[in-house]
């Protein structure tokens, strides 16, 4: 028996509900600050950006401690933080590996120009007072992928965030460098990690503003 054109559309709206339905069901971590505490919350639904009670109704939540020296954290799942000012979003954020990233700048603030250093970002959404939600998808190279030849080592990518795009510039932009070979030489003003660097890999920079 032969569907018809209505039984294919219905099937199809079913399918696209099905996976919407489940991509949102995946969990997500969401870090925020309120009230001097720093929020780690594991969220399997969406949460309004800079919703602090709706945050700790709908997710999973606990109170976390600002790390004192900065370790090599490491995010698999989808990471969303909430920020006011760019020093608890760089001591959370700053060499922190992480694919999915979506940054919302929680009140009508100034921030200064200061570059975060994010290794391995792929997508990154951003948005503020200011600005609406824009995002920024970041290409890799991947042997796994096909994107980059079998036999040679994949180079090492990292993100430089200007922290000053939140004060309403109008499209969010990147630039990349390939064959980055010395960070200190050609970058020597961006922030700077020896045990990110202690390899004979090269480099990709990307510069996102």
């Amino acid at each position: 028996m032969s569907f018809s054109k209505y039984q294919f559309f219905l099937l199809s709206f079913l399918n696209l509900y099905i996976m919407k339905h489940l991509v949102h069901g995946q969990n997500h971590t969401l870090i925020f600050s309120k009230d001097g505490n720093i929020r780690n919350c594991s969220c399997s639904s969406y949460v309004p950006s800079c919703c602090y009670s709706s945050a700790n109704l709908m997710c999973n939540c606990k109170t976390i401690a600002l790390p004192k020296n900065k370790t090599r954290l490491s995010y698999n799942s989808d990471l969303t933080i909430w920020f006011s000012d760019t020093n608890t979003l760089g001591r959370l954020l700053n060499f922190t590996f992480v694919h999915n990233l979506k940054l919302s700048l929680c009140g009508a603030t100034t921030l200064p120009t200061e570059y975060l250093a994010i290794p391995g970002l792929r997508y990154l959404r951003v948005e503020s007072e200011t600005i609406q939600e824009q995002s920024l998808t970041i290409t890799h190279c991947d042997v796994k992928d096909g994107l980059c030849p079998e036999d040679t080592s994949p180079p090492f990518h990292i993100s430089y965030l200007d922290t000053s795009l939140f004060n309403g510039l109008p499209l969010l932009k990147s630039y990349s460098v390939e064959n980055v070979s010395s960070m200190a030489e050609q970058f020597p003003n961006l922030p700077f990690s020896s045990w990110i660097f202690a390899t004979n890999r090269s480099y990709i920079v990307t510069l996102i503003y």
